[in-house]
């Protein structure tokens, strides 16, 4: 298993928070999403190596941006 440490900016509240969630764990792999509240701090458990564009993808139409921490 494998942990990537991202920060997701420009959540607003905790619906930004269980959007984000249901849209990056539907990436192919992925087995678990935990963000730390509305400052964006994300771990995403997967069973290969995700790649940031893959997340961007999931996230695309938001006004989310993601970082790796």
């Amino acid at each position: 298993m494998q942990t990537l440490k991202i920060t997701i900016d420009n959540m607003t509240c905790d619906a930004c928070v269980l959007l984000s969630k249901l849209k990056i764990s539907k990436i192919n792999g992925v087995k678990g999403v935990r963000i730390d509240d509305i400052n964006g701090k994300t771990e995403i458990m997967a069973d290969r190596n995700i790649k940031l564009e893959e997340i961007q993808d999931a996230l695309a139409g938001t006004d989310y941006k993601v970082k790796i921490n």
